[in-house]
């Protein structure tokens, strides 16, 4: 059947374009797999607009790219730190210009309280990686739908290699205890190769990762997120997420190149894979030692698990497979009125309007730094918004979390040299 959708003209708004050879970026390639549904697509990268021509001039550039390319949907995909463009904004692209507006949601896990919850009020619809979020979205009255695979079979395939690495983890070390449990296996005479950023072996780019995996015999896969430091101060006042596990990638780039995952627990995990049969799970260091020497020695069961994943995963979540049905749900709501009716108001609280007024500190500081004034000028009238306490409390906490920025950066500098 033919894509009733695929004439539409859609832009999607992402933060910055990243360095493909440092790392791997899924924003982008979000966009590339979105836009391959349509026939007439755009990206803006918004930040750097932002920077040089302040932020009056970014969303008057938005709205006259939406009336030059006839723009029918906006995706926008934030990080934990987007508070740049306006919730009203993205209201008025939607009320007066009639733009179906999507938030795609790739890190709900962390920012859902502090970030994204507020601007799905602005939104038609939300995309989403958190299972769990879709449930809260709905609550709110607003369409959502459970997004869990960009992954593609001409990205991710099997390779017939000898599996001569015992155990290996692809992904930062640096993030919370990963080390700590790679330090525990290696402790306890288990071979684990690691990869990516703080690893022994670097940076592996995604065109490498098939190789790695399919030499490998145990995958591991974690999943709590990042403890909250310096570089995720928009976490700061949800320390809850210290403990929350978040439902990776990882299994499916597995299953697709046919190879066995062992994961740390999460509960979303079993919404795709069954545990037990498509893929192992472990709770703690203990229990992974355990399962790490159970699976080394049965060849045969890890074989048939990760064939089962693999049979899953190439008939239902295959990127060509999955996305077009996603989408069709999307537009089919989008497009019609079956959804309840929303307040005009836009509620915030304090702790969104501090992080909002938090982050355009930061920016302003940012853009006097580029020796962009006249855009800093304009920021510090934003400041104000939400009155002088707010003002007082988030600028102090920007001016903060640029020092300690200052600083780090500082201390890499001197470390280089």
């Amino acid at each position: 059947m033919d894509n009733p959708y695929k004439n539409r003209h859609i832009l999607y708004l992402n933060h910055h374009k990243k360095d493909s050879s440092k790392m791997n970026d899924f924003a982008d390639y979000n966009y590339k797999i979105v836009s391959s549904y349509f026939r007439n697509n755009s990206i803006f990268y918004f930040y750097e607009f932002i920077i040089s021509n302040g932020l009056k001039k970014t969303e008057c550039y938005i709205e006259e790219l939406i009336k030059k390319n006839k723009i029918s949907i906006i995706f926008y995909s934030p990080n934990g730190t987007n508070y740049e463009l306006s919730i009203e904004f993205f209201k008025r692209m939607r009320d007066v210009l009639n733009v179906k507006a999507v938030l795609w949601v790739l890190d709900d896990e962390l920012i859902f309280d502090t970030l994204t919850k507020y601007y799905a009020q602005a939104f038609n619809a939300v995309v989403t990686c958190d299972y769990y979020a879709t449930f809260a979205y709905q609550k709110l009255g607003i369409p959502a739908f459970y997004y869990f695979s960009n992954y593609s079979k001409e990205d991710f395939y099997p390779i017939s290699l000898d599996k001569d690495i015992d155990v290996s983890f692809i992904g930062d070390c640096t993030k919370n205890d990963r080390v700590e449990y790679i330090k525990y296996l290696k402790k306890n005479d288990i071979s684990v190769e690691t990869y990516g950023e703080g690893s022994e072996n670097g940076f592996v780019a995604k065109e490498d990762m098939s190789k790695i995996f399919s030499r490998s015999k145990i995958n591991l896969n974690f999943t709590k997120v990042n403890l909250i430091s310096t570089n995720t101060w928009f976490l700061e006042d949800n320390n809850l997420t210290n403990i929350i596990r978040q439902n990776k990638g990882r299994p499916m780039e597995l299953a697709l190149t046919n190879s066995f995952c062992l994961s740390e627990y999460s509960s979303s995990l079993d919404i795709t894979f069954e545990i037990g049969k498509d893929l192992d799970v472990f709770y703690n260091k203990e229990d992974l030692l355990l399962k790490v020497r159970a699976y080394l020695e049965n060849e045969t069961l890890r074989l048939d698990m990760a064939n089962n994943a693999y049979k899953k995963a190439v008939t239902l979540y295959e990127v060509d497979i999955f996305m077009p049905k996603l989408l069709d749900k999307l537009c089919e709501t989008i497009f019609s009125y079956n959804y309840p009716q929303r307040s005009s108001m836009i509620y915030k609280d304090n702790i969104f309007r501090i992080k909002h007024i938090q982050q355009l500190t930061i920016m302003m500081f940012y853009q006097l730094s580029k020796l962009k004034t006249m855009s800093a000028f304009e920021t510090s009238f934003h400041l104000i918004q939400y009155g002088f306490i707010v003002f007082l409390i988030s600028f102090f906490k920007g001016v903060k979390i640029v020092l300690s920025l200052s600083f780090l950066k500082l201390k890499r500098i001197k470390k280089d040299i």
